[in-house]
């Protein structure tokens, strides 16, 4: 019975294959019947040249089955792009008018100039657009939806130059980060690694994606985004600078330290409550206030040194506390503590990474204040705009079109303005704890929550002339006229 089921799976394959090849060429194969027709009739034999016609198809068909990788580096693959270059090149005037990006008369219709199609080694098509007299990059920015369908593509990005006066326009027909990317950690045996980028992922160009770390930075994605591999990249990518003292991490995690407490080795003062957490960030904003005094007209510059660390606070659902904690009181000690280290933290070496679900105002008032955003799977097409900047989606930053199949994958806006898609690396709990224990953090310090002054209860004279004080919760302040002048 097995031998049947292989036996059939493979002429199956066979069968299949051999109708969407007939399909495909139907006009060549309609062509070839009737000048075999035609010899028939007039007495050619074209048998020999049916034969070497099968015997190819049969060889071709046997290389696809057993090595399809090469077929379709070698074959398949380079055939496909031709015929897509010039469908496209073929469809180019078509595809402008549909798009209101033609200009002119209707009898004297006007069209962008087409560059040379090329394509790079990731299988992008790249196209260079020649801008008409009056059109913008945005005018293309606005029709990418409609460009990428009419090409079939599965995105498309509007990639402009450095004074947005051209732009070139880049197809990608499959998804190059669909594929687990693995981490690659520091080296582990380094005594210093770099403080300014960290290496997170790679960018669906094929190239290493990495993040400014003496930045501030706000992530935010739906629950199973994939929040947790950027931040244990960023992490795990300052070990060896963690292990000696240059780098202190202070942790953020409301949910009893779940996400955080796997690596709590790595933290040099990690939060678990609301209170702890408050705690914390109002001590991190007064040494940040202390260390600008003491940079004062000394440097412009913080530099980490084992006396003075580059610090880096990291709060796992920053919402939680700045939005949904129910003592108003906590609430806005931890919206003026984060204000701070947003507003002076940069220029001395206080750094706040926050990730978040929700990016709305109302949730993260003081979204604008962090200089560099990532988006990660998000719910609706508004909130990318909302993180990332006005026109961000036109760009290509479609953070809420990710499967849910991808976690890690998401959006960036480069230094350049261009919008960068990438994949974070994957990161295990075996791997967090590894790492953990053989880069513990130099110094860890308790969080100590000071405990409530009592509240002092004036002293009052007993019937017997005995004096009394009292603590604890006040007395109420309507007293009769005897209590008030026995208390004076």
């Amino acid at each position: 019975m097995g031998a049947v089921a292989v036996a059939g799976r493979e002429l199956g394959w066979w069968f299949t294959g051999l109708r969407r090849l007939l399909w495909r060429y139907r006009s060549l194969l309609l062509v070839a019947v009737g000048v075999t027709v035609f010899g028939w009739a007039v007495g050619f034999d074209l048998s020999a040249a049916w034969g070497l016609l099968a015997g190819v198809g049969i060889g071709l068909g046997v290389w696809c089955r057993v090595s399809p990788g090469s077929f379709e580096r070698l074959l398949a693959g380079p055939l496909r792009r031709r015929r897509t270059a010039r469908r496209l090149a073929r469809m180019w005037p078509a595809l402008m008018e549909s798009c209101g990006l033609a200009a002119g008369r209707p009898a004297e219709r006007v069209h962008p100039a087409l560059g040379r199609l090329h394509w790079n080694r990731l299988g992008q098509l790249s196209v260079p657009v020649g801008l008409l007299v009056g059109q913008t990059v945005q005018d293309f920015e606005a029709q990418t939806d409609r460009l990428r369908t009419a090409a079939g593509a599965r995105s498309l990005r509007v990639v402009t130059d450095s004074a947005r006066t051209g732009c070139e326009l880049v197809w990608t027909f499959h998804d190059a980060l669909l594929g687990v990317v693995p981490f690659v950690g520091p080296n582990p045996v380094a005594g210093v690694v770099p403080f300014d980028r960290c290496l997170i992922g790679v960018t669906e160009d094929g190239e290493p994606f990495s993040l400014d770390l003496q930045v501030s930075t706000l992530t935010v994605g739906v629950t199973g985004a994939g929040k947790a591999s950027v931040m244990w990249n960023l992490i795990l990518a300052q070990a060896p600078n963690i292990r000696t003292g240059l780098v202190e991490f202070h942790g953020a995690d409301l949910k009893g330290a779940m996400e955080l407490g796997v690596g709590a080795a790595l933290f040099t003062r990690l939060a678990r409550t609301s209170t702890e957490a408050v705690v914390m960030l109002e001590q991190a904003a007064a040494a940040c206030d202390a260390r600008a005094r003491r940079m004062s007209g000394v440097a412009r510059k913080h530099r980490p040194t084992l006396a003075e660390p580059m610090v880096i606070v990291v709060v796992d659902e920053l919402a939680a506390l700045v939005a949904y904690e129910t003592d108003r009181d906590l609430l806005k000690r931890a919206d003026a503590a984060l204000r701070k280290l947003l507003a002076m933290g940069r220029a001395v070496g206080f750094y706040l990474l926050a990730f978040v679900q929700d990016p709305r105002k109302e949730t993260v008032g003081m979204r604008h204040m962090f200089p560099q955003k990532i988006a990660l799977r998000l719910d609706e097409a508004g909130e990318v705009d909302m993180l990332l900047g006005e026109g961000a989606r036109r760009r290509g930053a479609e953070a809420h079109h990710v499967s849910r199949g991808t976690p890690g994958v998401g959006f960036a806006v480069a230094e350049d303005g261009q919008v960068v898609r990438f994949r974070a690396a994957h990161v295990t709990d075996e791997l967090i704890q590894l790492i953990a224990s053989t880069n513990p953090a130099a110094r860890q310090q308790p969080i100590t929550v000071p405990e409530p002054p009592p509240i002092r209860v004036r002293s009052t004279t007993s019937g017997d002339g005995a004096s009394e004080e009292s603590s604890g919760a006040p007395r109420s302040r309507s007293r009769s006229r005897t209590e008030r002048e026995a208390a004076s």
